[in-house]
């Protein structure tokens, strides 16, 4: 066990007391909040002696696409391993749809092809409707 012989040379910070509000909610202390490299989401994950919550790393490019799939799929209700799994399964689509547009509108954009009533007009035209 090397790993965990390395870890006990690490610093331990003493447990820390939070208050959880009305809405069950806890705030996380800032020092930890940015020690831990936490962001907008975090996994909770319950286990018999209690919860762990960590932060969750964003390795996409696009940032901001994970996040639209974690929050569509957080307000769909999942959460602990059901999310990871959700989002796993959902994210190969999820991206190739987001590109898929994202390249549509760069196109129009860019003039490469014209909008989407240029192009009925071009069915018309074509097949005389």
């Amino acid at each position: 066990m090397p790993e965990l012989a390395e870890r006990l040379d690490e610093p331990v910070a003493l447990p820390r007391r939070v208050k959880i509000s009305s809405k069950r909610q806890i705030t996380i202390p800032v020092d930890i909040y940015k020690r831990q490299g936490f962001t907008e989401y975090a996994m909770l994950t319950e286990t018999p002696d209690g919860l762990v919550i960590q932060p969750i790393e964003l390795t996409d490019d696009n940032e901001e696409l994970t996040l639209r799939l974690l929050r569509h799929l957080i307000a769909q209700g999942y959460e602990g391993e059901e999310l990871i799994e959700k989002y796993t399964e959902a994210k190969p689509k999820f991206v190739s749809y987001y590109k898929a547009i994202t390249q549509a509108e760069d196109d129009i954009a860019d003039g490469r092809v014209g909008d989407a009533s240029e192009m009925q007009e071009r069915m018309r035209a074509k097949y005389g409707l």
